[in-house]
């Protein structure tokens, strides 16, 4: 299964939009995909408290992000999607990777499969899309910091709610990611 994640506060953003093109073609290529729409969940940030690397084999913290941590740890692919605000991904989304902490144990192993494929979708009202190379920069250390093997799509110029529909080169973008993602799992 293909876990995507949805990181922005508007639902139906630009973030989503790609993420549900990339996600389409995957799925029409035969791969199971599932959806979380952050923006609908409660849960809080990392708060911490060191139990993750003290004994507990995950997140302690009981909230509606707990499945979608282990629906995190049991994909066999990612697709994130956030917004960069201020040159930031969005604080939903920092959120739910701060609690990525839990995916490490005391000894700093892994507890989540090496090698699967991350894709990372960053929309950004920003034209140039190398306006923010150190969030790029760090959300890719993140990613491969926990073993994923990550391509970043970062979507310059759709600063309003539906900037990016009907944007050729970024729908063109998202769906050869759906599409090496369909491949690397068949």
């Amino acid at each position: 299964m293909i876990l995507g994640i949805a990181g922005s506060g508007r639902l139906h953003s630009n973030s989503e939009y790609l993420l549900r093109l990339t996600l389409e073609t995957a799925r029409g290529r035969g791969v199971e995909t599932r959806t979380v729409r952050l923006a609908e969940l409660q849960y809080r940030g990392c708060t911490g408290c060191g139990s993750c690397r003290n004994g507990a084999e995950h997140c302690v913290l009981d909230d509606a992000l707990t499945p979608v941590l282990a629906d995190t740890v049991g994909a066999r692919a990612l697709v994130l999607s956030a917004p960069i605000y201020y040159g930031y991904p969005s604080g939903l989304f920092k959120s739910y990777l701060d609690r990525w902490y839990s995916f490490r144990d005391a000894a700093r192993s892994l507890r989540v499969p090496a090698g699967r494929l991350a894709v990372l979708i960053l929309t950004q009202g920003h034209p140039d899309p190398n306006g923010y190379p150190w969030t790029v920069q760090s959300m890719d250390k993140v990613l491969t910091s926990y073993g994923c093997d990550s391509r970043i799509l970062v979507a310059a110029g759709v600063g309003e709610p539906g900037d990016a529909v009907g944007r050729a080169d970024l729908e063109e973008r998202a769906r050869a990611l759906g599409e090496s993602l369909a491949a690397r799992l068949s």
